[in-house]
């Protein structure tokens, strides 16, 4: 099974979902088993459980997942480790004869996966490899605003604001970096509040978690149009709304190509 399907799209477009139900739908059809691989630069993290939302032990019994909260973030990942690890995934889930598919949201982490980048090479647009089959998960405005604002306020009631203040500890102590907090949304936000407050990230108010929560809807809905925008990275993308729609392409994938 030399074949790879990779599901992009923008945050909460449930690119997991689609991934669970191609993978049942393809081995109720071709008796081929997937393996489902992370490709989301912060997903990889364990200690990032709320902010990421995590896959659940229950998700975990329906299928097989790689690279979901399986790296400390005491252990950085620049986007060639990343790489490895993830060509790694799916050439152990080809040589068990399984289909990888990688889903994730972070367009230059699965470009240099399926594109093979190499430290110090110039970037540019290149066609993807024949056996490479690409999903993007198409979202309207107004059903993506509504899952972004249902996601952050369930990160809120799950405990968010504790799973920060706990690695903001191990920031001060050294033993993550404040500058992976910085650049992480579901994260950076305590921190801009802190500073405009002008108070310890450590010590925020009911008011202020709040106005945090107004602004992390705010920047994930930025972050998702602009993820939007890196359709057009992938060469012969498919774009669908739904299983529906991606699992008749999935039908001439493997009709066409064998």
């Amino acid at each position: 099974m030399d074949k790879i399907i990779a599901i992009y799209g923008p945050t909460t477009s449930d690119k997991l979902g689609l991934a669970l139900n191609l993978s049942k739908y393809i081995f109720g059809k071709y008796q081929i088993d997937s393996e489902v691989i992370n490709v989301d630069s912060r997903k990889i993290y364990k200690e990032f459980k709320i902010s990421q939302s995590l896959p659940t032990q229950e998700f975990l019994k329906k299928i097989k997942i790689d690279l979901f909260g399986t790296v400390s973030a005491k252990e950085e990942l620049d986007i060639f480790d990343f790489q490895k690890m993830a060509k790694e995934k799916i050439a152990i889930a080809q040589q068990r004869g399984n289909l990888p598919i990688l889903v994730g949201g972070s367009a230059l982490h699965l470009l240099s996966i399926l594109q093979s980048w190499e430290k110090g090479e110039k970037k540019q647009k290149r066609e993807l490899p024949h056996n490479v089959f690409v999903f993007g998960v198409v979202i309207n405005k107004l059903r993506l605003k509504e899952a972004v604002t249902k996601n952050v306020s369930q990160m809120f009631k799950n405990g968010l604001y504790k799973e920060f203040k706990e690695l903001y500890k191990m920031s001060k102590g050294k033993e993550i970096s404040l500058d992976l907090l910085e650049k992480t949304l579901g994260y950076r936000q305590f921190l801009e509040m802190a500073k405009v407050s002008k108070k310890s990230p450590l010590d925020l108010n009911a008011t202020d978690l709040s106005k945090i929560e107004k602004w992390m809807i705010k920047d994930i809905l930025g972050y998702a149009y602009h993820q939007t925008l890196d359709y057009k990275r992938f060469s012969g993308i498919h774009l669908v709304k739904d299983f529906k729609e991606a699992k008749k392409i999935i039908d001439l994938c493997f009709e066409n190509h064998g």
